[in-house]
């Protein structure tokens, strides 16, 4: 990553993070099992991402990020997730937490985190208060433990959500690693591979410079990106990486019926196949449509009015929560279709599967989208 003006446009920047993630390819493929066995991505994997700067492509150009648009930061997700969920995954938490801090903290918080240009930080953690911060001389003294620490493993700092004693505020905290306990319980049925340990802090220091009120807060660095607040932000990651595996599901279970003989024959030669299939690749298109639409639709009122009112937040995180439906629902339509032999754990469907529904129980995926989606619906219109 360069550090130096940047007067390349995204279009440009993305390039050679694509073809980054094209040459993984074969790095994601062959240790994507080993990974689940491992519930982390093994340390090659994430040194090659780190190499090839997938971890940084929400960062601002002014500390050396790529800092891409929303539809070529999902051209990445999408190929990565492609080829394996968990390293897509990793690649999403890695550039949303790194992307606020580096987007939201005070100017002295972001030198000492990026002050090895040759080594920018890697974060891990989530946004969801589940800590307390009580004010001190200078900063704050933390406690609390977070779920879901994705890619802790490979990280070097953590960032968590606390509610401030004695105030109606919740501040987003940083914190070296070192500073945290990392709880080896990531024991699950769906994306295994992301080691989403639990983390806590007990009673640590953590200096006011390295914190923000970054739900309430306006970015101090960054273009247009950093303009959509940070829930948009962080909410526009998931869909491209659940659109990319349930294209590779299509691609596999072709793959599989070609091998596949029933009673009827072979799967496919099937007429019920071919509809199976076909109506999957429009629930793919379409979902594939929608959240490019949002995402394209999020970064336009950025840009050009500097910000995403409320109501306009609540309808693109539905449509996202919506694209996560719509690639479950294929996928599990199409697995019926494998026998046996996908009940595997060592065949590809059963995991794709298995790591759809898990990006359901994501907080930017649940059915409360659709609520907040509702009734913004339903202001606009008793409104006028």
């Amino acid at each position: 990553m360069s550090t130096t003006a940047d007067t390349t446009t995204s279009a440009e920047r993305v390039k050679p993070l694509l073809a980054a993630a094209k040459a993984l390819a074969p790095d994601f493929e062959a240790n994507s099992r080993q990974a689940e066995l491992d519930r982390r991505l093994p340390a090659e994997v994430s040194d090659k991402m780190k190499a090839a700067g997938l971890f940084w492509m929400k960062t601002p150009l002014e500390l050396g990020g790529s800092e891409l648009n929303p539809l070529d930061f999902a051209d990445v997700m999408e190929e990565i997730a492609y080829h394996d969920a968990s390293a897509a995954w990793a690649t999403m938490i890695g550039n949303g937490t790194t992307g606020v801090m580096a987007g939201w903290l005070p100017e002295e918080g972001v030198q000492e985190l990026f002050a090895d240009k040759a080594q920018p930080p890697v974060t891990a953690g989530q946004f969801t208060p589940r800590g307390k911060a009580v004010p001190v001389d200078g900063g704050y003294r933390v406690t609390g433990r977070w779920a879901f620490g994705s890619g802790i493993s490979h990280a070097n700092w953590v960032i968590g959500a606390a509610v401030v004693e004695g105030a109606d505020e919740i501040i987003f905290v940083c914190a070296p690693k070192s500073d945290v306990t990392v709880h080896d319980n990531w024991n699950v049925a769906g994306l295994q591979g992301t080691g989403s340990h639990d983390y806590s802090m007990e009673d640590v220091f953590v200096p006011a410079y390295r914190t923000m009120n970054a739900y309430a807060g306006i970015a101090k660095r960054g273009g247009p990106l950093f303009k959509e607040g940070v829930l948009i932000f962080i909410s526009n990651e998931i869909s491209p990486l659940v659109v990319g595996v349930a294209r590779r599901a299509i691609d596999d279970m072709i793959d599989l019926a070609q091998s596949t003989t029933r009673t009827v024959g072979a799967l496919i030669d099937r007429p019920a196949f071919h509809k199976a299939i076909g109506q999957a690749e429009a629930k793919l298109h379409a979902a594939r449509g929608l959240y490019r639409g949002a995402l394209a639709e999020g970064f336009a009122m950025a840009e050009t009015l500097g910000s995403v009112d409320d109501g306009t937040a609540a309808r693109l995180w539905a449509r996202h929560a919506y694209v996560g439906e719509l690639c479950a629902d294929l996928v599990r339509e199409l697995f019926r279709y494998g026998g046996g032999r996908v009940l595997s754990l060592e065949h590809p469907m059963q995991r794709h599967l298995r790591n759809l529904l898990a990006t359901l129980q994501h907080i930017h995926m649940t059915e409360e989208k659709f609520e907040f989606a509702g009734l913004a619906a339903i202001k606009a219109r008793t409104a006028r």
